[in-house]
């Protein structure tokens, strides 16, 4: 299942932080959460691995944490206040569906998310309060992506099981700065007969 790029850029933009945006103004601290996406089936845009910088202040830590050869460059019609940068071009769909526990939902749809999120360095400024926080921040991420999947005529769905070192060892990362948390996906849904509404 795919969706096009306008979409797609349309509901990146509602998990940017603002302050009179439900829910992310509820949260009185800068946000530590950065999606990435695995972009499958975007008409319009090129498949590849895509990152969402959603605080400016993080983007030279990402990038010196991060692969030295990904790419940093931003889309054709990606909308200049959207900071998403791709950081690779090319087919991940086997990828995706690898690291998500060989999930078919990871790479049937248009795209899936990996929630990579600040974590030593928050850790050790803020105490272990701060490990609950980010799991809180990946959630409500994940909650904007339902409504917006939805909105699209589309579905979204968290993914419970994924090999996060097999993710960290995919982006190049070597230590703790960054850890994936949650992951989703968003695309066609598959009814299951097994299962009924309530």
């Amino acid at each position: 299942t795919g969706m096009d790029a306008e979409s797609f850029f349309g509901m990146l933009a509602t998990v940017l932080p603002r302050e009179d945006r439900v829910p992310f103004d509820a949260f009185p601290w800068r946000p530590a959460v950065h999606p990435i996406f695995f972009a499958h089936r975007v008409r319009g845009l090129p498949s590849g691995i895509y990152l969402l910088v959603r605080d400016p202040s993080a983007e030279e830590p990402l990038r010196s944490a991060l692969d030295a050869d990904f790419e940093w460059s931003q889309p054709a019609g990606c909308p200049r206040d959207l900071p998403l940068y791709r950081l690779a071009a090319g087919d991940f769909r086997r990828p995706a569906r690898i690291v998500s526990c060989d999930q078919e939902i990871a790479s049937g749809g248009a795209f899936a998310v990996a929630m990579l999120a600040e974590w030593e360095p928050r850790l050790r400024e803020e105490g272990a309060h701060a490990y609950r926080r980010l799991h809180w921040e990946a959630g409500a991420l994940g909650h904007v992506l339902y409504l917006e999947a939805e909105a699209v005529g589309l579905r979204g769905t968290g993914i419970g099981c994924f090999l996060d070192d097999l993710v960290h060892e995919m982006l190049g990362i070597s230590d703790r700065r960054f850890q994936t948390r949650d992951h989703f996906t968003v695309g066609g849904p598959v009814e299951d007969p097994r299962l009924r509404d309530a």
